[in-house]
């Protein structure tokens, strides 16, 4: 997968946002912001609060968990926001014309291994 190596979480998410095929990133957004309200709901001083990219991170690895190595494609959706124009994504308000779940599914999965590596680095590079 050949991919920009992300400057920060909004890069991130925008270039999945653009390039995953399904909808298995909805949960990637749904972790962001649970971790978000959680983190504003116990207001922990500024020390203790996670950094975006932590969250980002955090929420990835957790989809992760839940979808890699398993074989869940059948319950994956089409991501209608995927600008990739080499592949055919469902027409507005149309059939899912041309999705295919299963290579769709392992797409997202190397898709997100390959930005969580990448999201790894950049953490790394800010401890040291």
């Amino acid at each position: 997968m050949n991919l920009t190596t992300p400057r920060s979480p909004g890069h991130c998410l925008g270039m999945l946002n653009a390039y995953m095929r399904t909808d298995m990133l909805r949960h990637v957004h749904e972790g962001v912001r649970a971790r978000k309200e959680r983190q504003e709901a116990q207001q922990p001083s500024r020390s203790h609060r996670q950094s975006p990219l932590e969250m980002l991170i955090a929420s990835i690895e957790e989809v992760l968990a839940v979808f890699d190595g398993a074989t869940l494609f059948e319950r994956v959706g089409p991501n209608p926001f995927n600008s990739d124009p080499h592949y055919q994504r469902p027409l507005h308000g149309l059939p899912t014309h041309g999705f295919q779940p299963e290579p769709a599914y392992h797409h997202d999965i190397a898709l997100l291994k390959s930005q969580l590596g990448s999201l790894h680095k950049i953490l790394a590079s800010l401890d040291d």
